[in-house]
């Protein structure tokens, strides 16, 4: 074997005095040198850039801040909306739950406003009176083992499913609050998509519930006090404006004079 190496490593070295000695074979290698590394330009370029939208793609960012649907009744995700019936400060006294799924294109395009008041929130409102922004999501098409949520022998197609049957009170009542709510009465909800809310046959995605017992509170309905469909705007800035304007209970969020 020591043989077999010494012969291998003898060929290299006689090809590079070959190179040295030739100096015609220089400039070519150079040169294709060169071209290698022009031509794989895109690729490395490609790769890059798919590493970054790993790491900052819609998904991935929801995903920081979610809420599992696993362990069905004592999963993360039941809790927190237990919290929210029982008007409970456990998870603050005021933040947003934002119901996402993957591909969804409202999610994507709303990810950058809620990421931008979130980083930048002093540009937006006064956090002294109405507290720092915060938000929880929960993915309704997460996907769970079998031994992670009971589908009860086939009654229930996927965890969201047997989420939204346990959850009628939680449906309920943020359906009557969208319907009963200055955003409301300003035009800015279909009735379409409060009934789809209302029985969980159609929830839409990104939907986002203001959830607020704070003292700062103005809408007039204390625990769930704001509900959204979307977030409309035509830039991110846009978006996080009426964000905003949904947080501080002000603006499409109050009552018309």
């Amino acid at each position: 074997m020591k043989k077999v190496f010494t012969g291998v490593g003898a060929i290299f070295v006689r090809i590079w005095s070959w190179i040295k000695e030739t100096a015609w074979v220089q400039p070519l290698l150079i040169v294709g040198l060169i071209f290698g590394v022009i031509f794989s330009i895109p690729t490395i370029t490609t790769w890059i850039q798919g590493l970054a939208n790993s790491v900052t793609s819609a998904e991935t960012y929801y995903k920081k801040y979610r809420k599992s649907l696993a362990n069905d009744e004592t999963s993360d995700a039941q809790k927190l909306v237990d919290s929210m019936i029982a008007g409970e400060t456990t998870y603050g006294e005021k933040f947003m739950l934002i119901i996402v799924q993957k591909g969804c294109t409202g999610c994507e395009e709303a990810q950058p406003a809620i990421q931008l008041l979130d980083e930048k929130t002093s540009r937006f409102y006064d956090e002294a009176t109405q507290g720092k922004f915060k938000f929880y999501t929960i993915f309704s098409d997460q996907t769970l083992t079998d031994a992670e949520w009971n589908d009860q022998d086939g009654k229930y197609a996927t965890p969201w499913a047997a989420f939204l049957d346990r959850n009628t009170e939680f449906l309920e009542k943020s359906a009557d609050v969208a319907a009963n709510s200055w955003y409301s009465t300003n035009g800015y909800i279909e009735q379409t998509a409060i009934d789809g809310l209302e029985d969980g046959s159609n929830m839409t995605t990104p939907t986002l519930f203001l959830y607020d017992v704070s003292a700062s509170n103005t809408s007039g309905s204390v625990g769930i006090s704001e509900v959204m469909f979307g977030v409309t705007g035509d830039t991110s800035y846009d978006k996080a404006e009426l964000l905003t304007h949904c947080w501080n209970h002000t603006d499409e969020f109050t009552a018309p004079v």
